[in-house]
């Protein structure tokens, strides 16, 4: 038997694995557990560990966990010695990110995770983690929702300025917030800032693009190039790692930003293996509580 935990920041998923059959599932909102900031309340562990449907407290049992906010090595030992407590069993707690190289089957791999945010991860020769980006939807997140449709606004406004005609994307964010011209879409979107807002409406760049539109298919090549910087950021810091995973809602839905990675670190770091990621990252988390197991 083995224990999986993927905790992020909106849901938890714990899968409980024992020999063939089928593993024991559970998905449940963070927010019904987590009191606070994670390391706020020990008794965090302690509510997340009540969830797990079998197998806690067994010292023959491994349990791996992918954590959301575990960014450093204290972080990841603080937890390990809160679920010890409780589990006497072999305990690894990562951050939440490093599930997707195990759960594509790669031993090691830089992370890419791209949705409501985005953030490059990877561990440097001393076993540190390593993050790049990942500074909100307001200040960066390239190739996230949010900014996607942020930067196609910029891209929008600019193009008055230059004595562009509205194209399809300007016409249909104008439509959605009732502006009745670019100059006032910009004052209309600003006054709509938020992550979940500006993110809902990314789905009208990539139609837009799918359409022909130049600005917003330039919106998405540009995210992918500053996403592809980030990685290669990355990889220059970290101990030699050629594969790359990416997941999150947004870059496993849009083949257009799949390609603007893959085509920007062709050229700006052609030793990246990209792979896209089909398997829950909870997988991640049992690939690396088997490993824990003793050897027959």
């Amino acid at each position: 038997m083995e224990i999986g935990i993927d905790v992020g920041g909106t849901h938890t998923r714990i899968m409980v694995a024992s020999g063939g059959t089928r593993p024991a599932e559970v998905v449940t909102e963070t927010g019904c557990w987590l009191r606070g900031t994670l390391f706020a309340d020990a008794a965090n562990a302690a509510r997340l560990l009540a969830l797990v449907p079998e197998g806690v407290g067994r010292p023959d049992v491994p349990m791996a966990l992918g954590v959301n906010g575990c960014d450093t090595r204290s972080q990841c030992e603080q937890l390990t010695r809160w679920i010890k407590s409780t589990h006497p069993g072999p305990v690894l707690v990562v951050n939440d990110s490093e599930l997707f190289g195990p759960a594509a089957g790669l031993a090691r791999a830089v992370s890419v995770v791209c949705g409501t945010g985005s953030i490059v991860v990877g561990r440097d020769a001393s076993g540190e983690l390593v993050k790049v980006g990942g500074h909100g939807w307001l200040l960066g997140d390239p190739g996230a929702a949010p900014s996607l449709v942020r930067e196609s606004v910029v891209a929008i406004l600019h193009g008055v300025d230059q004595g562009a005609v509205p194209g399809r994307l300007a016409r249909s964010l104008m439509a959605h917030y009732g502006s009745p011209d670019p100059v006032q879409l910009g004052y209309d979107f600003t006054a709509d800032a938020g992550a979940t807002s500006w993110g809902a409406l990314a789905p009208l760049v990539f139609e837009a693009a799918d359409a022909g539109d130049e600005l917003a298919a330039g919106v998405i090549a540009e995210d992918g190039r500053h996403l592809a910087a980030d990685v290669a950021v990355v990889r220059a810091k970290c101990a030699p790692c050629e594969d790359v995973v990416a997941a999150g809602g947004v870059i496993t839905a849009q083949p257009r930003l799949q390609q603007a990675l893959v085509s920007a670190l062709a050229e700006i770091d052609p030793g990246a293996r990209v792979h896209l990621l089909t398997e829950p990252p909870v997988i991640g988390a049992l690939a690396l509580a088997r490993a824990m197991k003793p050897q027959e």
